[in-house]
């Protein structure tokens, strides 16, 4: 049984592609579509049809432009093409044949017509065209319009970019808004479950006592997360209310140490530091680079199940060749879950959470709430403001055999 022969019909319009596809099986022949000049192009490179019927008009690039790219492939340039259009621009044909094209057909589609071409194009092949100034002139048409068209596309992507950087500031100016507005009423919330506590009818009642502490304790987690959202807007603008001074990243790490000690301890998680000795003075925001490094442990933390290992080393690293200065190379690691490798850039953006990323509780773990997935973003925000650069390392999700995760922040020294 003999293979049919393959048409690439690249044309935007379903109804069309539809006709051409029932015309064409018809008379035994294979159809594969494509719905834009890029789709085009890359369908042809990637199956090298026998024949391809090209639109010219197309959304993205027009057909002269697809052609001219098809007929810039070695493999293609004995693969006939027939150019299929609607326009009555007095020199298509012409353009046509000189850019590479060796068939050109008016819609509506005759369908004798069509069948005819098609069987004609493919027994013949590709016939180079033997006037080459008409070639040259045409190419020469054919590149000012595609100059045209990437001019074109350029303006509609700025004006998309300008677009989104309103929306983008209109989002922080609307999370700014909010989060002002909550943290009045959260602020009451918490004076007043402190004042009911203190009543002596709510005092001697246990069961009254436990609910208050389950408000106090979801209001707290509420203004958490307000914080978290105010402080992505200040990192967003690269730090430009912190105050930088010389910081020992000895001391930041020592008081991390000592908030989050509570934390391991009552989930049975070794947390331990490794700090060199030598280790010279960063410049920075010291509340910041407390804020950033917390928030990586207790995210190591987070992921690694009771009676697991965090561990916080750091070094410095003496400046290299390529290097205007030495750095502090920090590395928290962890023995928890891990983090796939698929997910391991996009921990770092904004509500980036445990639901999304695969780093997800198991039947062995006792992990902490989840959050609002800005822990991280907050922290790169932080590191990026410092010049500083701050990455993971991970073999990959695991929650049975817990691989670990090693994330590395390096900062510039004075």
């Amino acid at each position: 049984m003999t293979t049919p022969q393959t048409i690439l019909n690249v044309e935007d319009v379903k109804e069309n592609r539809d006709l051409i596809r029932r015309i064409l099986e018809s008379e035994g022949y294979q159809v594969i579509e494509a719905v834009n000049a890029l789709d085009g192009i890359a369908r042809a490179v990637e199956t090298t049809p026998d024949l391809i019927l090209m639109d010219i008009n197309l959304p993205d690039l027009d057909g002269f432009t697809a052609v001219t790219r098809i007929r810039s492939f070695k493999q293609l340039n004995h693969v006939p093409i027939v150019a299929l259009t609607a326009r009555t621009v007095s020199n298509d044909r012409e353009r046509a044949k000189a850019i590479g094209c060796d068939g050109y057909l008016n819609k509506p589609v005759d369908f004798d017509e069509l069948v005819e071409s098609v069987a004609k194009h493919i027994r013949q092949g590709h016939k180079k065209d033997e006037h080459e100034t008409t070639r040259e002139f045409y190419l020469k048409e054919q590149t000012v319009s595609l100059i045209e068209e990437l001019e074109r596309k350029f303006s509609e992507l700025q004006l998309a970019y300008d677009r989104l950087k309103q929306f983008d500031s209109a989002k922080n100016d609307f999370i700014s808004v909010v989060s002002h507005e909550l943290r009045t009423p959260l602020t009451v919330i918490h004076s007043y479950t402190q004042m009911l506590k203190m009543l002596p009818a709510i005092s001697k009642d246990k069961n009254a006592q436990e609910l208050i502490d389950g408000v106090t304790k979801g209001a707290r987690r509420m203004q958490d997360i307000v914080n978290d959202m105010v402080s992505v807007i200040r990192v967003e603008l690269a730090g430009s209310d912190f105050e930088f001074s010389p910081v020992s990243m000895r001391s930041v790490i020592r008081t991390v140490e000592n908030e989050q000690t509570s934390v391991a301890a009552e989930r049975k998680i070794t947390l331990t530091t490794d700090v060199a000795k030598d280790l010279p003075m960063v410049s920075g925001d010291v509340k910041q680079l407390f804020s950033a490094l917390s928030r990586i442990v207790g995210n190591a933390l987070k992921y690694t199940p009771d009676g697991g290992k965090v561990t916080i080393s750091a070094v410095h690293l003496p400046k290299g060749s390529s290097d205007s200065h030495s750095f502090v190379q920090i590395v928290i690691a962890d023995t928890g879950v891990g983090i796939a490798l698929e997910k391991q850039k996009m921990i770092f953006e904004k509500f980036a959470t445990a639901s999304n990323t695969a780093l997800h509780s198991t039947s062995k773990t006792q992990f902490m709430g989840s959050g609002a997935g800005l822990g991280l973003t907050i922290a790169k925000g932080i590191i990026s403001a410092h010049k500083g650069r701050i990455w993971v390392e991970s073999s990959g999700f695991d929650p049975e055999n817990f691989p670990g995760s090693k994330f590395y922040i390096l900062l510039p020294t004075m």
